[in-house]
């Protein structure tokens, strides 16, 4: 993502949506020439502007769909985190309040929500109602959602919620 832009003195960034690969890739630069000169091969498809999330803590939220098991909701720690240490909790969808919390309290990652050498809290309300809120939307797309994947997931300081910066959601037949 491009930094240092600002609209409405909020900061933002720029990334190009390209083909291939599946998912929008940040590339820094003016956007369609910066994408143009590090991936020639790729399509571009358009250009998001985005907010810039600030302070928060990432985490990764995904459903995949076994075809025996059904939706299958994911936490984790964000970002790059999840591949580096795969630190993750697994639920079959659709999920309670209560085990949207023992999800979150099963990943070592999660010290990390409690705040953490003088960082703040971060709003795990508001990160337990966004698992039982994908959880129940995988239920109701069952049989169209192939997979969802929001990474990261910033969750902000108590009291302020959670903010979605990359998410992929890929439809059967697509």
């Amino acid at each position: 993502m491009g930094g240092g832009d600002r609209a409405a003195g909020n900061p933002f960034g720029h990334r190009a949506a390209n083909s291939p690969p599946p998912r929008p890739s940040p590339i820094k630069g003016a956007g369609v020439d910066a994408a143009n000169a590090i991936a020639p091969q790729a399509r571009i498809l358009g250009v998001s502007v985005q907010e810039m999330v600030g302070e928060g803590v990432e985490v990764i939220i995904g459903v995949s769909c076994d075809p025996q098991l059904g939706p299958v909701l994911l936490f984790g720690s964000g970002g790059v985190m999840v591949e580096v240490y795969n630190d993750v909790a697994l639920r079959r969808c659709p999920i309670t309040r209560s085990e949207a919390q023992a999800m979150i309290a099963e990943v070592k990652g999660a010290r990390l929500l409690q705040g953490f050498r003088g960082r703040p809290a971060a709003d795990v309300e508001a990160l337990a109602d966004t698992l039982v809120h994908v959880s129940h939307l995988a239920m109701h797309l069952e049989g169209h959602l192939a997979e969802l994947d929001i990474n990261p997931l910033v969750v902000l300081p108590s009291g302020q919620g959670v903010k979605a910066v990359d998410a992929l959601v890929v439809l059967r037949g697509t």
